[in-house]
């Protein structure tokens, strides 16, 4: 006789286990909030070994990724090519970008009519659907210029 082992999902159970919030997590998301220009796992890793707190690189990048899939984190490429994140400020409206410093690395949330219309050039022109919520624009901050 052969057993068949079926595995059903249940996604209410796995959603309540991913937004559970741990010690850790809210370790994590405090540090986090607390930066003002981006960051990579490995330091936040740093940061709170430093600071005394037991955690697994695995579990940071879980968390990460949960915020970048939320909207809560920008996740960019650093000028060596590594993942780098930064907090993003709630916005529930169009017309924002966030200006990202190539040289310190500096995230500035902005708001600004003019790129709504520049958007909807995009749209209308060239018919490519831009996501309003994610524009980032890269250059050099008032500071390292």
């Amino acid at each position: 006789m052969k057993l068949k082992i079926i595995f059903i999902f249940d996604k209410t159970r796995y959603y309540r286990y991913m937004t559970y919030n741990t010690r850790q997590k809210e370790a994590i998301i405090s540090l986090i909030q607390s930066k003002k220009t981006d960051f990579s796992v490995k330091e936040i890793y740093q940061e709170l070994v430093k600071s005394g707190e037991e955690i697994g690189q695995t579990t940071i990048y879980r968390i990460i990724d949960g915020l970048v899939a939320d909207g809560q984190l920008q996740k960019t490429l650093g000028s060596d090519g590594s993942a780098r994140f930064q907090f993003l400020e709630a916005c529930d409206h169009f017309g924002h970008c966030y200006l990202k410093c190539n040289d310190c690395g500096k995230l500035e949330h902005v708001d600004c009519e003019d790129l709504c219309d520049l958007t909807e050039h995009i749209k209308r022109q060239h018919k490519f659907a831009v996501d309003e919520a994610n524009i980032v624009i890269s250059g050099k901050c008032r500071s390292c210029q």
